[in-house]
């Protein structure tokens, strides 16, 4: 994850990166019932974009990331009053112990698609949340000829997911009340260099109580 920990210190002004945390925060505002009182941890969530967009709605947030580079650039965000009792740290969700804390939401946005076994990175994102708790992960839709990721050369990850096996993953995992929804579109050059737009999703469903 170098090249996410180079990118970190300009990340929130790379073009379309805020806007698209902003858009995404609505989405997640319609899927889950917000409250002032939630604890929510944000997986790969880099500088923390998603969560901080959500920051009038929720209570605590812990940011987590595999890049350093991400995590020391949204312990400095954090570092502000609007933010208290907000904190961000290193944590592979895929491979490290998970911790003792359970959480009322975990999110992900353009994360899950990075991972290798997916559907155990839902299920430990599944253990991760308190009872009545919601999962809420955004990311690409089924990218057949993985235009999204052309240029980068060294990418290994997903080219994208059908809805279809999320659900099923949710499902596996306990989860209840699972469904899935449109969450807009990244604007970016595909293969060819040409501009295209992907279009992502949003997966939720909830821990039983």
């Amino acid at each position: 994850m170098d090249r996410f920990s180079d990118e970190a210190a300009g990340w929130d002004e790379k073009p379309g990166h805020a806007d698209r945390a902003r858009s995404v925060a609505g989405v997640v505002r319609s899927a889950v019932p917000l409250r002032p009182d939630m604890s929510v941890l944000e997986i790969g969530g880099g500088t923390g974009l998603l969560a901080r967009a959500l920051a009038d709605e929720i209570g605590t947030a812990v940011v987590t990331d595999v890049a350093p580079g991400m995590v020391e650039v949204a312990t400095s965000v954090l570092d502000d009053p609007r933010y208290a009792g907000w904190s961000a740290r290193l944590f592979d969700v895929e491979h490290d112990e998970l911790p003792a804390e359970r959480y009322d939401l975990v999110l992900a946005l353009l994360a899950l698609h990075h991972m290798g076994d997916v559907a155990a990175v839902i299920d430990r994102c599944g253990r991760l949340l308190a009872p009545g708790g919601h999962l809420a992960l955004i990311d690409l839709d089924h990218d057949a000829d993985g235009a999204f990721h052309a240029h980068v050369h060294d990418f290994d990850g997903h080219n994208g997911f059908r809805r279809e096996h999320v659900a099923g993953w949710f499902d596996s995992a306990g989860l209840v009340d699972v469904a899935t929804a449109d969450a807009g579109v990244v604007d970016k050059e595909g293969a060819d260099g040409a501009p295209a737009q992907f279009p992502m999703f949003i997966a939720t469903g909830r821990r039983p109580e």
